[in-house]
């Protein structure tokens, strides 16, 4: 007999995303992961921007149906009393609450967070505003810059991924596991902020630390490239191998496998003579390409790996156990990045959901007048 599959960690957990774009997107992909109902609160004539981000797959940007997948979509307009009341009254029997409104703007539609928990005192209610403390306006180039990170990660550039909105989103999801587990004791929710800025300080606390101690930050250090034994080299065809052997064994490994035993000695060597291994073993790898240099590490347990496009990622065997196969709206499936936390997560099985599809259903089981749903509906 086939014993019933454990309840998600988050099963009977409802959370309102009245949040917009990528932060609250992953946070709320995270929640969903993990078993909670995410109920996606959206302008009914506009929805979240994402949407209209192409391409678009069923006539919904496929950023929005990778994130959105398993949610519920209400279209609500909160800057009309009926739309506000309409979200209080489903924020009165909801668990979380996600806002990335700049600061003021929740209470200027009447639903500050002190009236949400007086109604609801169990209510978790996270913001993700840019900035803490002021409504100063920014993007994730504009966090990455201020922090530091994007001088220290992308030299002469700017990433193309957004460091700052993914990594904030994460956080937030911590912290709301953790109000969650403090509620359970205290039988009381609370506020959080998570500011956007605050996304990139994870990545460069110990950078930051090595500069505050008197040091250069990590690009003068081994895990920056200082060292032959922990960069990227081009081989022969163009391609790149990720040479990740900071420990002496893996070097002194990689070295005599590949043809140079004799720079096996200066790999951890940040001095000029450890430039002179980079050159040197920068010029061997060129001098033939990519696969056959993975050949002769391969089976040797090293820590060399190809560096990959997007597109070859997606043909890793290594990741495929962290892949799902995402529902689309038009009914196929998309491989995409699986739950946030594979040992406890889960594929949602529903697509993401068209703007507004469950604003009166989802209304009508909160208890919402039925004279109320209709002037929703309507609008």
């Amino acid at each position: 007999m086939t014993s019933p599959a454990p309840a998600l960690p988050l099963a009977g957990v409802t959370v309102l995303d009245v949040s917009r774009m990528l932060p609250g997107a992953v946070l709320a992909r995270s929640l969903v992961d993990l078993g909670a109902r995410v109920i996606k609160i959206e302008d009914p004539r506009s929805g979240d921007l994402m949407r209209l981000a192409p391409p678009l797959v069923g006539g919904i940007g496929v950023g929005f149906c990778v994130y959105y997948r398993g949610t519920e979509s209400v279209g609500l307009d909160l800057r009309d009393p009926d739309g506000a009341a309409a979200l209080r009254l489903l924020a009165g029997r909801a668990d979380v609450l996600i806002e990335s409104f700049r600061p003021g703007t929740m209470e200027r539609y009447g639903l500050a967070t002190a009236a949400l928990r007086a109604d609801n005192p169990r209510l978790v209610v996270c913001s993700l505003p840019g900035f803490l403390g002021n409504a100063e306006v920014g993007h994730d180039l504009n966090f990455t810059g201020l922090t530091g990170f994007l001088r220290e990660v992308t030299p002469q550039g700017i990433p193309a991924l957004q460091i700052a909105d993914v990594t904030s989103g994460l956080l937030a999801s911590t912290a709301i596991l953790a109000a969650l587990l403090q509620r359970h004791r205290s039988g009381e929710g609370c506020e959080l902020r998570q500011p956007l800025l605050a996304g990139p300080l994870p990545f460069v606390t110990w950078a930051a630390s090595e500069v505050a101690a008197g040091g250069g930050g990590m690009a003068s250090t081994m895990l920056g490239g200082a060292v032959a034994a922990y960069r990227c080299y081009r081989c022969g065809d163009g391609l790149e191998l990720a040479v990740g052997c900071l420990e002496p064994k893996f070097w002194i490994a990689f070295a005599t496998l590949v043809g140079r035993p004799e720079l096996a000695g200066s790999g951890l060597d940040p001095s000029p003579d450890g430039a002179a291994t980079v050159a040197a073993m920068q010029a061997w790898l060129a001098s033939e390409p990519r696969a056959h240099w993975l050949a002769k590490v391969a089976g040797h347990a090293l820590p060399v790996w190809p560096v990959h496009t997007l597109a070859e990622a997606a043909n890793e065997p290594t990741l495929a156990p962290l892949r799902e196969a995402t529902p689309m709206p038009d009914g196929s499936t998309l491989a995409a990045a699986g739950p946030s936390l594979p040992g406890l997560g889960r594929t949602p099985m529903t697509p993401a959901p068209a703007l507004g599809a469950h604003t009166a259903a989802v209304l009508a089981e909160f208890g919402a007048p039925a004279e109320l749903i209709a002037r929703l509906i309507e609008t």
